[in-house]
């Protein structure tokens, strides 16, 4: 999310929450701001789908009413030589 579509607030936290806090953020190498903003967003249910998450929900819409074809892997033989494909593209990149 850009910093723009971001609101500045300020929140009074007690000292002995806010230590806990920056402990918590520390070992998961996040920004205290960041630790705090994510456990809100899951307390409160918030959910922004990203443009990735769009796009798949445009796609299986766009399926359901027939508009596109999404292409099935068949077997475990397909899916295994389509990992190895990627594999090796990878590899060689």
């Amino acid at each position: 999310m850009d910093t723009k579509d971001k609101k500045l607030t300020s929140v009074r936290l007690n000292k002995n929450l806010y230590k806990h806090l920056q402990k918590k953020a520390k070992e998961e190498n996040r920004s205290v701001n960041n630790y705090i903003e994510t456990l809100l967003y899951d307390a409160s249910e918030y959910r922004i789908p990203n443009e990735e998450t769009l796009a798949a929900m445009k796609e299986v819409q766009d399926y359901a009413e027939g508009k596109i074809e999404l292409n099935v892997i068949e077997s475990k033989e397909a899916l295994y030589e389509y990992f190895k494909k990627l594999q090796e593209e990878a590899a060689d990149s």
